[in-house]
């Protein structure tokens, strides 16, 4: 988030967030403008937004039209709703408030076809319910605002009101002390720099944006600063300039670098410009020259296939030489080196797949893992991520595909023969069930287990740097699985009532029986053994009782490799934020510590794994590296006790190839990678919590009546949406007094019966309590 505009698009995003475990994708997010204010940025965010509408005159081509024509576009059921389908569409209303809409009955009448899109969608307004004006947005620091310091006299904002298109390019880090009128009209009144830039990337637009002095001026500026006339030479002859970086054109260059997006068509006038190749030529200013690099690198990447994979580590490190220093032109920024990005990766991976993954002995080869060889997991998955917004998507996918296929495949392969080779006599992987499950279940009043599902160590590893980056206190571990590396095996076995579950089940679904009644465990089953135990069972957001103990789970790592193979890696950045924000929630509501366990980890391999043979005949069931063997059937790979019943033999994919054909995701066998599992206990690093609940929570009308329980010095009580975000405060936030007793108002009356959440806050912003109500109940 650099400039106004940047943030302007992340708030309208943001609006459309919702708990996918609570309710429905809303259809639209609405944006109501009574005073027009932000009609100049129209056009901007129609061509930076493929799913922004709005309400005027039909216009297609401008996605702007009737009520009724909007109504369809919102349903998708006319060819121009081509945004993608998970995209909740932007509707824009100038000249219309929220409260026209709210009036349903006395609505006008060619606004009463959209009323109804206030219950299905959201708007985006400030924390009070009210339209964002250009000031609030700039002032406030709640819902989205910058929390700038402005000014609030009529000329500030009129002068405001006149700056906007240039102030949404203006960086936010450059809006500081107190801004007032003068501020904004120097935003009006452009920099030559800066008036060069915007010239040289829309002549027209910028020329028909001067009157006859301030062009004047201008050419005066550019004669006399830059030895060059913008109406006499052209943008062509300026572009060159700008490339040669000759004089006060660094100056220019610079500007342009810093912000490139700013001017998207600048490029286009330097590859316009070319000039000769000469001895003196910078090829980091031309984009011809970079996209040379980049198709070099892409061919380059594909022929590592025709190498030996020690000979192509070799190849992809001498290319990181050549390539690396791309990643600090400009246009890496502009999203035209993702190559090179990728190769930044590739480099770390090949550096580590050099070496095979060895160890006389199963510790000392999970030692080698541990230490070092999860980072060539790690760097496979960077790179493979890297390419997903390239202009070239997929031939650049394509290249770090055959780079993978290179290099990390026959490691991958060379690391799972191994470990089953150290593995093959062993009875069992995981001999500690038992043990680590009296552990959990023995866990102290404060502790909250946390399960995510699929948490591969290399992926943990970011998980665990992030944490640490909070100024958490970690503590990592990891443990073998329980075979086969499945969850419905192996997620019971790290629960706190693993010592309930036994054999009395066939295993054909790997899911073991609880031993007393001998049924077969579900999800349900699950969760009342573990409240039988006297562990809460946490859904969704909820912080639960912190002087209690509980179970949570969160992420979706497995589930989203099932669905979505080797593009599971362009969701793992977004996967261990959400875990990261599941942590933070649980520590902010007081949870002395959370210990986060997993089930399994993964292969994943872009273009699949191989396929070998098992015939139905031979098996109960067949999943993607995993089988379960009909009694007496000789199978030629490896095979396995059940960890649940020693009756009931396994069969395990050798190598990394699966029982199904065309998997790219699988996870069932013997590997590292699979069966070596993480663990985290992790506790806030900042001061004790005090020790307070909500003992009630009563309503009159629209003033709310709290009473607390504990400790209430230092804390404040407010009304959320979202516990932990300030910015959904529907009231003003008082501190609790002595008897423990706080009244808190909500002001805005259309907010009466919004779900929200009552909170009670350290003076250092931390959420320890929350109760949930409806407004006004």
């Amino acid at each position: 988030m650099k400039t106004v505009f940047d943030a302007i698009i992340k708030s309208l995003a943001k609006a459309s967030n919702y708990n996918r475990d609570d309710v429905v994708a809303p259809a639209v997010v609405l944006w109501t403008d009574k005073d027009r204010q932000w009609e100049p940025l129209a056009e901007r965010l129609r061509e930076s937004l493929p799913h922004f509408l709005t309400l005027g005159d039909y216009d297609t081509a401008n996605k702007t039209g009737p009520a009724i024509w909007l109504r369809c576009m919102i349903g998708r059921t006319l060819p121009e709703a081509d945004w993608p389908e998970e995209t909740t569409p932007i509707l824009y209303l100038p000249g219309v408030s929220r409260q026209e809409l709210r009036a349903v009955e006395d609505c006008d009448p060619h606004l009463q076809p959209l009323a109804a899109l206030q219950y299905l969608g959201v708007f985006w307004t400030q924390h009070s319910a009210k339209d964002w004006t250009i000031l609030a947005f700039l002032q406030t620091d709640k819902g989205g605002g910058l929390g700038l310091d402005v000014a609030r006299d009529a000329a500030t904002q009129e002068a405001m009101k006149r700056a906007l298109p240039m102030l949404a390019d203006t960086l936010i880090s450059e809006l500081t002390g107190k801004l007032d009128a003068s501020d904004f009209n120097k935003l009006a009144a452009p920099d030559p720099v800066r008036s060069l830039l915007k010239w040289l990337n829309d002549p027209k637009a910028t020329r028909d944006g001067f009157n006859a002095s301030e062009w004047d001026a201008f050419r005066s500026v550019c004669q006399s600063d830059y030895d060059f006339d913008p109406q006499a030479d052209g943008e062509i002859v300026g572009a060159e300039h700008l490339g040669r970086k000759e004089s006060q054109w660094q100056t220019v260059w610079n500007r342009f670098a810093e912000a490139p997006k700013r001017y998207p068509h600048i490029p286009e006038r330097l590859r316009a410009a070319n000039p000769p190749d000469n001895l003196f030529r910078d090829e980091s200013c031309w984009p011809q020259d970079n996209d040379k690099l980049e198709d070099d690198l892409r061919g380059a990447l594909e022929k590592l296939t025709k190498l030996a994979p020690n000979d192509a580590a070799a190849a992809i490190i001498k290319l990181e030489d050549t390539h690396g220093k791309r990643r600090d032109w400009v246009w890496k920024e502009l999203g035209q080196a993702s190559l090179a990005i990728a190769l930044e990766h590739l480099a770390v991976m090949a550096e580590v797949c050099k070496d095979a993954m060895g160890g006389a002995t199963l510790e000392a080869f999970a030692e080698a893992y541990v230490s070092v060889g999860w980072k060539a997991d790690a760097a496979m998955l960077d790179a493979l991520a890297s390419v997903q917004h390239s202009q070239r998507a997929s031939e650049d996918a394509k290249a770090v595909h055959a780079a993978v296929a290179a290099v990390y495949q026959p490691w991958l392969e060379a690391g799972a023969e191994r470990f089953q080779a150290l593995v093959k006599d062993m009875p069992r992987l995981c001999e500690n069930v038992e043990q680590h499950a009296k552990e959990l279940s023995e866990s102290k009043t404060g502790c909250c287990i946390l399960f995510a599902d699929g948490l591969r160590f290399d992926v943990a590893q970011k998980l665990k740097g992030v944490m640490e980056d909070k100024g958490w206190k970690v503590e990592a571990d990891w443990r073998w699985v329980a075979l086969p590396p499945v969850t419905a095996t192996a997620k019971p076995a790290v629960s706190p009532v693993a010592d309930l579950l036994g054999t009395d089940s066939d295993g054909d679904d790997f899911c073991p029986a609880i031993k007393e009644s001998g049924k077969r465990l579900t999800i349900d089953l699950f969760r009342q053994l573990l409240v039988d135990r006297g562990f809460d069972v946490l859904h969704g957001d909820d912080t639960g009782d912190v002087n209690k103990r509980a179970w949570t789970e969160a992420g979706s790592i497995d589930t989203n490799g099932h669905k979505q193979g080797w593009k599971l890696s362009w969701r793992i950045d977004e996967e261990v934020r959400g875990l990261a924000d599941r942590i933070r929630s649980l520590l902010d509501a007081g949870w002395e510590e959370v210990r986060i366990v997993t089930d399994h980890g993964w292969l994943l391999l872009p273009g699949g794994m191989p396929k070998v043979q098992m015939p139905s005949y031979l098996a109960e069931a067949r999943w993607g590296r995993c089988a379960v063997l009909k009694d007496k059937s000789s199978v030629k790979v490896p095979t396995m006790m059940w960890h649940w019943s020693p009756d009931v033999r396994i069969a395990m994919a050798p190598g990394i190839s699966c029982f199904k054909a065309g998997l790219d995701y699988a996870h069932g066998s013997l590997s590292v990678q699979e069966c070596l599992i993480p663990e985290f206990t992790v506790r806030a690093g900042k001061a004790a919590r005090p020790k307070a609940s909500i003992k009630s929570v009563k309503w009159v009308g629209l003033r709310c009546r709290v009473q607390v329980d504990g400790a209430t010095t230092g804390l404040m009580a407010d009304i959320r949406t979202k516990p932990a975000d300030a910015s959904t405060s529907l009231a003003e936030a008082k501190a609790v007094g002595k008897d423990g007793s706080v009244a808190l108002l909500v002001g805005d009356d259309s907010l009466e019966g919004t779900a929200a959440a009552v909170v009670l806050v350290t003076n250092d912003g931390r959420t320890i309590a929350k109760k949930s109500t409806m407004v006004g109940e």
